[in-house]
């Protein structure tokens, strides 16, 4: 309850330097609001039962998943299309931080659904360079498991997975060289879980083709973790096969 009672005295308080806004619109709304309501109507939700938990990919419920992923589960709140699109801009570029939080109590409910919300034990994220943080001034993947620990109260534990400089971008890259530049761009880290550290949550804002959050997995696994869920805020889908999806964010 302590808790509970310190974040709203917290978005009270700072609801009078910085107004807080709607992640999509942003438009002023009620200090204790995630989003407004015009909004929250439209935004593209996803429905139960439409994302294969295995691969992270919309596919019908009666087609058998032969996918094999680092990964042991996926978890998203909005399909990456029409206003959520939006939202993922705001989050990404005009500190829109709330519809990570909105995101992350709908992932509490979804975790706890599935009989996993007792079994996680801390939650980390997909790193970003340091110069292109500098640059951003946050990691959105960072701000989205912050709201995931504040909505599950898990501890947020980093340093497992770093990110080294590369020549190109992963929204640069199609296909099967979405997985190689992943593979480029991601190494272990120097921390290592704990023994009671088995199974973690892997968050990012964006699920495109799963490239990078299998790698970053892989690498989770090899540091110690014997599961991991990935969490995304959206899911990109695509439209034809594999190759082609929606995808003309950017990072």
């Amino acid at each position: 309850m302590k808790q509970i009672l310190t974040k709203k005295a917290k978005r009270f308080l700072l609801d009078i330097p910085f107004p807080n806004k709607c992640p999509v619109c942003m438009r002023a709304i009620r200090w204790d609001k995630y989003i407004c309501e015009e909004c929250a109507e439209v935004l593209p939700f996803i429905e139960e039962g439409k994302l294969c938990r295995k691969c992270g990919r919309p596919h019908p419920e009666n087609k058998h998943c032969e996918t094999e992923r680092a990964f042991d589960a996926v978890y998203g709140v909005l399909w990456y299309q029409d206003k959520g699109k939006k939202a993922m801009y705001n989050l990404k570029h005009r500190y829109g931080f709330n519809i990570a939080e909105l995101a992350a109590t709908i992932i509490y409910t979804q975790l706890e659904k599935a009989g996993l919300r007792d079994k996680i034990d801390c939650i980390t994220y997909v790193p970003m360079h340091k110069d292109k943080e500098y640059r951003r001034g946050y990691n959105q993947a960072e701000e989205y498991a912050k709201a995931l620990s504040d909505s599950l109260g898990l501890p947020v534990a980093d340093g497992f997975i770093e990110h080294k400089k590369t020549s190109s971008q992963q929204h640069d890259l199609k296909g099967a060289d979405r997985r190689e530049g992943a593979r480029s761009a991601y190494i272990l880290g120097k921390k290592k879980p704990s023994d009671e550290q088995k199974v973690c949550i892997l968050a990012d804002d964006i699920f495109t083709t799963g490239s990078t959050l299998d790698i970053c997995a892989g690498l989770l696994k090899e540091a110690g973790f014997e599961t991991v869920i990935c969490v995304s805020v959206c899911v990109t889908p695509y439209k034809l096969g594999d190759d082609e999806y929606e995808d003309d964010y950017e990072e």
